[in-house]
């Protein structure tokens, strides 16, 4: 894209332009994962939904695969667990949801979480608040068995049970496992040893990841395996949470600075993270190994690095980065954002995560979830307010907020205009002027629909962007 720029008089007493560079912006994919929204069976509720995840924008629809729940009896071998056709296997709702995606016209990218009972780890501990049923070391055997079943299943050329004549569609993305640095999810994260703690979690996902790799890649030659997945907080050595930038420096082997050979590699093809927020978009963590939206350097800095000294495999130049969770939660939430700061840090956290390099950002829940007990326990998350059907949700000025982004983070004067346009073409930046919207300058949005500029202003300038008769939300320079 290249953007061309004209001041437009009628706003010149407001703001003026300075014109930036012209150069290509990168894109942006945004996505949802609403587990609530897949556990409905009316008659169209869940393709309803899906509708409504295109309507926002959204490309990529995130799941979850519980390995115990589609294997939940211990195949007879390895050989008959690499088998799709098992009988064994229960993928009715794995196969609704890829269809169901597919058809909405969003990519499916599945999660694999929680290993059978039989897939554990020797003497595994009971579960706790602090570690669910399936996390404890998990064998990398059988999730490479698995992970060439999932992939053979969902390759595109497999057929589909319900038409056999046609294949079911590919889940061109895989993530092997969900946030690896917690011992809710993957245990232990911590060893004891001679009176100090030591670093297990790394270990133990990388061998189950690469596992997963290795079987995935075996079926699908193609198909994209995402390592990460990280939760953005952790505790003191030998809690219940590894800091996820320490996680990333043991899974990579970087020691006194430096990315170090070590003999042992991990193999990716692009990474994620989850960076839940404290407070606005650009607020950083306060400890240096959490993460949240503004650091992803903490993992980034390091992907390179790791590649020169052999512990990414296979070596390329750029690793994309991917943000397969996050959210704020809003009123009726009484804990909540009001509705306007959810769509408000939604924006600016969809430019800051852009600006670090994610090109692909998951919104955790489509739709607020059932206050059941109450609206305080559970999550108002959504970008739609929940009706009695999705057909029924209303949306939230969160919706514009994800569908039409924009935002003008100020600094030296100068306001740094970003969006992603509902389309390709001309994008009018307006400036409030009154009761009216005035123009200001014109933008132009390319095929990835990412526009940018610079526009000379002075604090708490009312700014949107306009391309038709589709409005972003008001933006205030800050």
């Amino acid at each position: 894209m290249r953007a061309s720029i004209r001041i437009l008089a009628a706003a010149a007493a407001l703001c003026t332009l300075s014109a930036a560079p012209a150069h290509a912006a990168a894109p942006l994919s945004t996505g949802f994962q609403d587990g609530g929204l897949e556990t409905l069976n009316g008659p169209g509720e869940l393709e309803a939904g899906l509708a409504n995840a295109r309507r926002a924008g959204a490309t990529v629809w995130r799941f979850g695969v519980v390995w115990r729940d589609v294997s939940p009896t211990k195949p007879p071998s390895t050989a008959v667990a690499r088998d799709p056709s098992w009988d064994g296997y229960r993928w009715d709702r794995i196969d609704r949801i890829v269809r169901a995606a597919t058809m909405a016209g969003l990519r499916p990218l599945g999660t694999v979480t929680v290993a059978p009972d039989w897939a554990e780890g020797p003497n595994p501990p009971p579960a706790s608040p602090s570690m669910r049923d399936g996390a404890w070391k998990p064998s990398p055997a059988w999730m490479r068995a698995f992970a060439t079943a999932l992939a053979t299943r969902y390759s595109g050329s497999h057929p589909d049970p319900l038409l056999p004549v046609f294949p079911l569609p590919r889940v061109p993305a895989w993530e092997p496992w969900n946030e690896p640095n917690l011992n809710l999810e993957l245990a232990p994260q911590w060893t004891r040893k001679r009176g100090r703690w030591v670093e297990t979690g790394p270990e133990l996902y990388r061998q189950l990841h690469n596992a997963f790799y290795a079987g995935a890649k075996a079926a699908d030659p193609g198909v994209t395996v995402i390592a990460g997945a990280t939760a953005p907080y952790g505790d003191a050595p030998g809690g219940t949470r590894m800091a996820p930038a320490r996680f990333w420096r043991a899974l990579l082997c970087v020691r006194d600075g430096k990315a170090r050979r070590c003999g042992r590699t991990v193999r990716l093809d692009a990474v994620s993270h989850h960076p839940y927020p404290i407070g606005p978009p650009r607020r950083h963590a306060r400890n240096r190994d959490d993460i949240t939206i503004p650091d992803l350097a903490r993992i980034t800095r390091w992907l390179r690095p790791a590649v020169r000294a052999k512990t990414i495999r296979p070596a390329r130049t750029t690793i994309p980065l991917w943000i397969t969770e996050f959210s704020w939660d809003s009123r009726p939430d009484p804990n909540g954002l009001t509705l306007d700061q959810q769509a408000t840090y939604l924006q600016g956290a969809l430019y800051v995560l852009w600006q670090q390099g994610a090109r692909t950002i998951i919104w955790f829940n489509l739709r607020d979830q059932a206050p059941d007990p109450s609206y305080a326990a559970t999550l108002q998350s959504g970008v739609f307010f929940r009706g009695q059907t999705p057909l029924l949700d209303a949306p939230k000025p969160s919706f514009t907020a994800i569908r039409f982004p924009f935002t003008a983070y100020r600094s030296a004067g100068v306001a740094r205009l970003w969006g992603r346009a509902p389309a390709a073409g001309p994008v009018i930046v307006e400036v409030r002027r009154g009761d009216a919207w005035v123009p200001a300058a014109t933008l132009t949005a390319g095929a990835n629909r990412v526009f940018t500029g610079r526009l000379r202003a002075g604090p708490n300038v009312a700014l949107r962007a306009r391309q038709g008769t589709d409005a972003s939300l008001s933006w205030r320079t800050q």
